[in-house]
């Protein structure tokens, strides 16, 4: 029996009320040549049951709950596909997702190892959310240019994880995702495709998925400790490249981020410290309306946040 070219992988955790419509989506392309492998991470609501109606169409594997990055290496360990698509159980694709993919990679320059494309904001009930439009276009303006590199995915992410399709070689040779880190483990696995000097592709609109907006949608407070977390990763994976210019650039660029986010979250000592070491690395970040704005501001909002405390 042949191997199917895709392997889609949903990973799921007490989302009964939500996973069908995912798995429904899958079924339901255009393009049929995949298998589907739904991980149950550890669900102790009515998952398995609600997929069990799913038997002959899906790979039902429970395991306990070890986190969605888990979930995700335990599915791209036992998937057959040539190409790795990953679907987010909250999220729907839409029909023709993988038919405007899979004809990408496979015409792509092999160092081309992933595509993406825009996705459509929508409520719990799958209804759009007004608004997002223009957002959406200035966050994905780098990639519609191509312009998806190292330096520029420290300052701005512009992919999600239900919109893209890897060539599973890839993954495999940077070992998946990172399970140490929680909540951006979608960055640090992008951001080390591209240190392999790996380039994505992106599909423009129309878009390719349904995010669905809802209550338990990662949180901004733990977004940021996150960020944090791949960016202070990435301060010594930049350490091991081995052209001086890059090491240089990155690091400024880590800098700024750490800096930035260390203030999202009121951090504003640890904020100045990662300012300074930016404007170590090069005294043009003096010139930018981030140093300005933060470097200075946080001393105001220091005396602000003491006197209320």
């Amino acid at each position: 029996m042949l191997s199917p070219k895709v392997s889609v992988i949903i990973p799921t955790y007490n989302r009964a009320h939500l996973v069908q419509d995912a798995v429904e989506s899958v079924l339901n392309q255009t393009y049929q040549d995949f298998e589907l492998i739904v991980i149950d991470d550890g669900s102790t609501d009515n998952t398995k049951e609600v997929l069990a109606v799913y038997k002959d169409k899906l790979a039902y594997i429970y395991q306990e709950n070890r986190g969605r990055s888990s979930a995700r290496n335990h599915g791209i360990k036992i998937a057959q596909g040539e190409y790795i698509a990953f679907l987010d159980s909250d999220d729907v694709w839409f029909p023709d997702k993988l038919e405007r993919q899979v004809p990408i990679l496979e015409y792509a320059p092999s160092d081309v190892v992933l595509v993406h494309g825009y996705k459509c904001m929508v409520d719990k009930n799958l209804q759009p959310v007004a608004g997002w439009e223009l957002k959406l276009r200035r966050l994905y303006a780098q990639a519609e240019k191509g312009e998806e590199t190292y330096e520029n995915y420290l300052q701005s992410t512009c992919i999600f994880t239900s919109t893209i399709l890897l060539r599973k070689t890839a993954l495999l040779e940077i070992n998946g995702y990172d399970v140490s880190i929680q909540g951006r483990e979608d960055l640090d696995l992008y951001l080390r495709l591209l240190l392999q000097d790996y380039c994505f592709a992106f599909i423009s609109e129309p878009a390719l998925i349904k995010y669905r907006c809802h209550e338990n949608n990662t949180n901004e407070v733990s977004s940021n400790y996150s960020y944090l977390q791949v960016y202070e990763k990435h301060l010594n994976e930049c350490l091991k490249l081995a052209v001086p210019d890059k090491i240089a650039e990155a690091k400024k660029l880590l800098y700024q981020a750490l800096a930035k986010t260390h203030y999202r979250l009121r951090n504003y000592h640890q904020s100045r410290i990662y300012w300074q070491n930016a404007f170590i690395k090069d005294w043009e970040t003096a010139f930018t309306i981030s140093f300005w704005k933060q470097y200075f501001g946080s001393w105001v909002r220091q005396v602000i946040l003491d006197f209320n405390n």
